[in-house]
């Protein structure tokens, strides 16, 4: 990332038909498609998001991880041990697979042959916590979480059982002994929107009133030809996939493959299979089955095949075969690669197959250019979640799901940077993304709060987990909105504290009284403060399901709640970010709005549930008057507001309610609002909005397919863009959510419940 701080503005919540076919021939050396590429560390290959243990159930709460080797154990007297295993994937993030095996290499040997099984693991763990009772423990603070059963959390059904020799010879050697399962299944739900937590290796008859023991090399043997091997089956995607629109035409283009450093090639590649849909994506369930070349025209799924290539083809201009195209109809393409076998770029094995990770676009052609329109990219998820991506200008976006995974994204060609990272629970807010040159770590780092009641620091080049902890030390706890994070850089004096300060607030299910504000270091994870309701002298606090809100000029953090249904607790909180002391709070009612400052930051808004727009002095935390506040009997505020400061002594505030987009004018002076707009702009229960100033234009998702461009100043929507107009789920438009804004690249970021990102170029 660069040095410098970008800004960015984002929000928070919720063909054998010839003739009609333009070809351009574009013949590349070195072309692959079905490879094979074996996984381990070594020198070149540090497996940052790799992690093994035993779990030892003599000793149950005992953490053997870091150890050079893996121990798995069938003994009578609760004396049995098991071996945990996972794999860093990053090195294949956009790949299909094909085939998966795992190897482990023997120190010893159990004397007798033994039969073991391998079962892929369905929880979080820490590999430096991890024992035979708990899957995760953290000193600081002092934390422990139990698996749903002693010895691992793993499917009931083992992946691959294999037999276990009685003797043969250790690694290293020039032949070493090694035991090879398939794990085709668990990779393959991996890469089909499951979590990767490796698998757990077990005596398939444990309890022997003779100790059977066998030693495996982990990864951290000396011998790194030793260490676990994951060997994968594979077929690449294209790259840099995108779509020009004309009159009554799309023109695709894109990057065939090469093969990845290191890879075998087992096919050579032969060429791409497209295909298109009206109005939608192509879904997941739609794709050529491997070995068959669909015929030109045929239905697949919901997709119709338009393009057939065997040439190596880079480029295809589709101007209306297998049905023509209508200007202003928004039109998806999948492109499979394929290799001279026919096996596609699809994770398919075992009965089990998924498109959704193929490269796919979307284009709207028209009559004039003005009219014309195509994503930048669109990626697959697996979630839908609507909270707004986060992002570093030009460079990377992040998208929570909710389905346990966090996507890190090249933010220009919308490639997966990494296979998702697996989480404990789900995100369902926007994280905060610090870049290196601001981090206090030095690091590009992405802080992320989840449903279990975990908060991580990931390194969001990688993926790989800095530290994660559970600050409150209870699962009970859920992480709902996203958190904020207080950059020592931008203190006055800078460095002091030497750390960054991430806030996050708890979602405690039941609990109206005694939620927490939390303050955590985020160089270490351990927490610096916490502002508890009920406690002390600390007023009651209802659930948090908004972001915090840094105020450098003030030097606080405001934080927004619930209030019990009523005004009798507070809503809205001032706290010292240095000891989490409760310095205000005002009772505004249930708030799940995160506030937000005018330019100069002399006044705080907040929205409420009740549709209430509050201007609040930041001095006493408190509403400036009895009239400096705005009822838009609209439902609750989505989202928060924003601000843009349309002259000296009036700001702007744009907000979103259930069924329209407001605009009003707050005047400094005299303390009161008036509406900016003659009416509220409709919009099917719209996204909270996004704009900045000198930007002139608003853009909100809805439940409609379509992203709305509102002009600001006349609030009249100048444009929509589709983004899905049937997402799949009982025929309805895709729910759009909120939307990122990237000024760097100007473009436009927003997630989907049809389980996609999307990115558009703005303005419109």
């Amino acid at each position: 990332m660069s040095g410098n701080f970008r800004r960015s503005v984002s929000v928070s919540t919720k063909q054998t038909v010839v003739f009609l076919v333009v070809l351009t021939l574009t013949l590349a050396p070195a072309l692959s498609a079905r490879e094979q590429y074996t996984i381990q560390k070594s020198a070149t290959n540090s497996q940052l998001r790799a992690a093994d243990a035993t779990l030892n159930q003599a000793s149950a709460t005992t953490n053997y991880s870091g150890l050079p080797t893996l121990t798995v154990s069938s003994h009578s007297g609760n004396r049995n041990e098991r071996a945990l295993v996972q794999f860093d994937l990053s090195a294949l993030p956009n790949v299909g697979v094909k085939a998966a095996s795992m190897s482990l290499y023997f120190q010893s040997f159990p004397g007798a042959a033994r039969t073991y099984g391998t079962y892929g693991v369905t929880s979080f763990y820490s590999e430096g916590g991890v024992s035979w009772t708990n899957r995760f423990s953290t000193a600081t603070p002092a934390s422990t979480t139990p698996w749903g059963a002693a010895g691992g959390d793993y499917n009931g059904t083992a992946t691959n059982t294999q037999t276990i020799p009685s003797n043969g010879t250790s690694c290293p050697a020039t032949t070493p002994t090694k035991v090879t399962f398939n794990v085709t299944n668990d990779i393959l739900t991996a890469y089909n929107g499951g979590t990767n937590f490796g698998e757990e290796i077990k005596d398939s008859a444990e309890n022997s009133g003779t100790a059977r023991t066998t030693v495996f090399y982990s990864k951290e043997a000396a011998n790194s030809a030793c260490a676990p091997q994951l060997q994968l089956t594979y077929v690449q995607n294209v790259t840099s996939l995108a779509a020009t629109p004309g009159n009554g035409s799309v023109t695709l283009n894109w990057t065939n493959p090469t093969p990845i450093s290191g890879a075998t090639v087992l096919e050579p590649y032969q060429g791409t299979l497209i295909l298109r849909r009206a109005s939608a994506p192509v879904d997941k369930n739609s794709y050529p089955t491997d070995g068959n070349d669909p015929a030109m025209c045929s239905t697949l799924g919901n997709g119709v095949v338009v393009f057939d290539d065997k040439t190596s083809a880079n480029t295809f201009t589709d101007t209306g075969v297998c049905g023509g195209l209508t200007n202003g109809t928004t039109y998806f393409y999948k492109v499979f690669v394929r290799d001279t076998a026919n096996n596609y770029s699809t994770q398919s094995a075992g009965g089990t197959t998924s498109s959704a990770y193929t490269s796919e676009i979307s284009a709207t052609p028209a009559a004039t250019a003005a009219n014309r329109y195509s994503s930048n990219w669109v990626n697959a998820t697996y979630s839908n979640d609507l909270g707004a991506p986060s992002l570093y200008p030009g460079d990377v976006i992040m998208v929570g799901t909710g389905t346990n995974l966090l996507f890190g994204v090249n933010a220009t060609t919308g490639v997966r940077i990494y296979p998702p990272v697996s989480l404990g629970g789900s995100v369902t807010s926007r994280s905060p993304l610090i870049g290196a040159a601001e981090s206090a770590l030095g690091a590009d780092l992405v802080y992320a709060g989840d449903s279990s009641g975990y908060l991580y620091a990931i390194a969001a080049d990688t993926g790989q987990i800095i530290w994660v902890v559970n600050p409150t030390a209870t699962t009970t706890n859920a992480f709902m909105g996203g958190g904020a994070v207080r950059l020592t850089a931008l203190l006055s004096p800078p460095g002091t504290p030497i750390y960054d300060l991430v806030v996050v607030g708890t979602n405690i299910a039941g609990n109206t009284t005694g939620n927490q504000i939390i303050g955590v270091n985020g160089s270490t994870g351990a927490v610096v403060w916490s502002a508890a309701g009920n406690t002390g002298s600390n007023p009651k606090m209802d659930i948090i399901n908004s972001t915090p809100l840094v105020d450098y000029v003030n030097n606080v953090i405001w934080v927004t709640s619930r209030s019990n249904g009523g005004t009798a607790q507070p809503s809205l909180w001032k706290i010292n970010p240095t000891t989490g002391k409760v310095l205000a709070t005002a009772n505004l009612g249930d708030t799940d709005s995160s506030p937000t400052f005018n330019t100069a930051s002399t006044v705080l808004y907040v929205g409420t549930n009740a549709g209430i727009i509050y201007a609040i002095n930041p001095a006493t935390g408190q509403p400036f008057t009895g009239t400096s506040h705005y009822t838009s009997n609209d439902g609750s505020v989505v989202g928060y507001p924003v601000v843009v400061t349309s002259s000296l002594n009036i700001d702007t505030v744009i907000f979103s309610g259930s069924t329209a987009v407001h605009a009003v004018n707050y005047n400094t002076l005299a303390n009161t609002f008036t509406p900016a707009w003659a009416n509220p702009v409709t919009v099917l229960v719209p996204s909270a909005p996004a704009t900045y100033p000198g930007l002139g234009e608003i853009y909100v998702g809805g439940n409609d397919g379509l992203i709305h461009e509102i002009n600001l100043a006349t609030g009249v929507d100048d444009f929509d863009v589709t983004v899905n107009l049937n997402n799949g789920y009982n025929g309805d438009p895709a729910f759009v959510g909120d939307p990122s804004l990237d000024l760097l690249l100007n473009r436009l970021y927003v997630s989907t419940n049809d389980q996609r990102a999307y990115s558009f170029t703005f303005p419109f």
